[in-house]
């Protein structure tokens, strides 16, 4: 008679999938909802060994997790805090990226958020050992970013953000014009921040410059407010909208760089053989803003079509050699 194999339910290639700290920031997720668990539990969500499970609730009670034994048959851990998500072990991998990102974000200058990211990073520092501090700061002055800051203030940038994570809508003087807004996204562009929303009474969706902002408030849920699903439907729309007048412009390769850049909506790159061509619409409305940003080109973009901003263009460069005559 054959004698029947034995597979073990777990083997070493499923244990090494996700790396020890990961699985041990899962599993504090995993927990952050239980009151009590057993070892059984971390078995089968994360497929480990039962020496494996035995080892991580050794090592989440050395994270500052609390946890109480329960003995016998059916017994388990019972946890003796509420917020477990407090302390999260992050790897040095992990650390170098969360600083690296603060660094980045420093730039800005500017945030919807009151805290600095330089104050964000001396507290983080503050509760790392001193080996990880010193690596830290070494991959903080390792790597420099040149984006541009904010350019103008924006003092409503805290006021909007709250808007949108409250749903709420907004009432502001912008450009002289009293608008009635529901926010859905913030972000920053070419050292400006922005924000996309929908007019509630001009019906309209528009992106809108911060700093152009005056006497903005946030304001009481009205009757024609549009559901989320309805506003992202908008800002779709917005973004795709090619009832406009159709342009095509020639771009060289540092044109293309250009553009990849600097993205704009209703905007995209067309080959055709061997070329490549700008393309997209304008409305009255982004006619200015259109030109404007072609003048950022130089000699990598040349507009082919239509004749209407090939005119305005040369004119614009005409009102520029003019300076210097």
């Amino acid at each position: 008679m054959k004698r029947r194999q034995f597979t073990a339910p777990f083997s070493k290639n499923k244990e090494k999938k996700l790396k020890k700290s990961e699985r041990l920031n899962q599993e504090l997720i995993f927990l952050s909802d239980k009151k009590r668990f057993n070892l059984q539990d971390l078995m089968d969500n994360f497929q480990i060994s039962k020496r494996t499970a035995l080892r991580d609730v050794a090592s989440l009670e050395e994270l500052g997790l609390a946890l109480y034994a329960e003995a016998g048959r059916a017994g388990g851990h019972s946890l003796l805090q509420e917020d477990l998500l407090t302390k999260i072990y992050f790897n040095s991998d992990e650390v170098a990226a969360i600083f690296f990102a603060l660094k980045a974000m420093e730039q800005l200058k500017e945030t919807p958020f009151n805290e600095s990211f330089q104050m964000i990073s001396q507290k983080l520092l503050k509760n790392l050992a001193a080996s990880r501090q010193q690596q830290a700061l070494a991959s903080q002055a390792a790597v420099s970013f040149f984006n541009p800051p904010a350019v103008h203030h924006n003092p409503y940038l805290r006021l909007l953000m709250e808007s949108i994570l409250h749903d709420s809508l907004v009432r502001a003087n912008f450009k002289g014009q009293q608008v009635l807004l529901q926010p859905c996204q913030l972000f920053f562009r070419d050292g400006n921040w922005l924000f996309a929303a929908y007019d509630l009474v001009g019906q309209a969706f528009w992106n809108y410059r911060c700093d152009q902002l005056q006497d903005c408030t946030e304001q009481a849920a009205v009757p024609n407010k549009l559901s989320l699903a309805e506003l992202k439907q908008k800002q779709l729309e917005f973004e795709h909208d090619n009832s406009g007048q159709e342009f095509k412009i020639l771009l060289n390769h540092r044109g293309q760089e250009h553009f990849l850049k600097n993205l704009y909506p209703n905007m995209q790159l067309e080959h055709e053989g061997g070329t490549t061509y700008l393309t997209g619409s304008y409305t009255p409305r982004t006619f200015e803003y259109l030109i404007d940003y072609l003048l950022t080109f130089g000699l990598n973009a040349k507009i082919i079509t239509p004749e209407e901003l090939r005119r305005s263009f040369k004119e614009r460069l005409a009102a520029i050699l003019d300076q210097y005559s």
